[in-house]
């Protein structure tokens, strides 16, 4: 049997590139509207569409690069260019208000109408972690993780399915995250922030994926071993390497990948999402 993460989040993951050039991760959701009815949103960083506010506000495009299958069932990668603004001018994007909560939505359920042969699956908010999942089963640090994204933009073949990689929960997902560091100008400052580190070799590109319980058979459950297969939940979505200096001979320190991720939490995930229901 194949894995549930190709069943479902090797499908929801999508390349996403913005007007300039710059590339990252983000994934599908779905949400019920009605008994039938359901919308579908594209999950991503703030700083994919871009870093900078002031050009994000005035964003007009991105590029997907989505798989799509052709007569005789063979599956190409496809770039597609979805417009931001819609035709009464309004925004197809929401952030999350927190300024240091870096989660952004796109509605895309107009895309998901107009291109059926796009090969697409989508998460349901039942694989979003919360604190009631998170005691129940017992997911704890030190969790084994999938992150399922395009790190430096590698991609599949002709394809554009995404790359998976494994690493470990490295601290306590649903507590407040305390952040410290020194500014250009040697300046200490903090900040709190609502998220956990993955340690796994988080690199630029991934920012945006999804990080999924791995849905390892054998897991610990309080005190008793469950043996049926983890469900493979959304416990956050990756905002940020981290580097660490490396001292070097002659030119100083330079900069090297620490092997650690930051990532917001599922709940900040779901809370962007309802803010297209207010």
């Amino acid at each position: 049997m194949s894995s549930p993460i190709v069943k479902s989040w090797l499908y929801a993951t999508i390349l996403v590139e913005n007007e300039w050039g710059e590339k990252g991760t983000g994934f599908l959701v779905a949400r019920k509207i009605e008994q039938e009815k359901i919308k579908v949103f594209l999950c991503t960083n703030k700083h994919v569409l871009n870093i900078k506010k002031e050009l994000r506000d005035n964003a007009t495009k991105v590029i997907l690069h989505l798989n799509v299958k052709e007569v005789g069932g063979k599956i190409l990668g496809k770039p597609y260019e979805l417009a931001l603004i819609w035709p009464d001018g309004g925004k197809r994007w929401k952030e999350h208000p927190e300024t240091d909560i870096d989660v952004l939505v796109l509605d895309v359920t107009d895309l998901i109408v107009t291109l059926p042969d796009m090969e697409k699956k989508w998460a349901d908010y039942s694989l979003f972690v919360d604190t009631k999942v998170l005691s129940e089963q017992d997911i704890t640090i030190g969790e084994e993780v999938m992150v399922v994204g395009y790190p430096l933009g590698f991609k599949q073949g002709d394809t554009n399915f995404p790359i998976i990689r494994q690493g470990i929960v490295a601290s306590q997902i649903g507590k407040k995250f305390i952040e410290e560091s020194i500014d250009k100008d040697g300046n200490k400052k903090s900040r709190v922030l609502r998220g956990f580190l993955i340690d796994g070799g988080v690199i630029p590109g991934s920012s945006g994926s999804p990080v999924i319980l791995k849905p390892v058979t054998g897991r610990f459950v309080g005190n008793k071993i469950v043996m049926g297969a983890a469900q493979p939940y959304l416990l956050g979505i990756v905002a940020e390497t981290r580097y660490a200096p490396i001292r070097t001979t002659g030119i100083g320190t330079i900069p090297s990948y620490a092997g650690l991720g930051l990532a917001f939490d599922a709940l900040t995930v779901k809370e962007t999402i309802e803010l297209f229901f207010k």
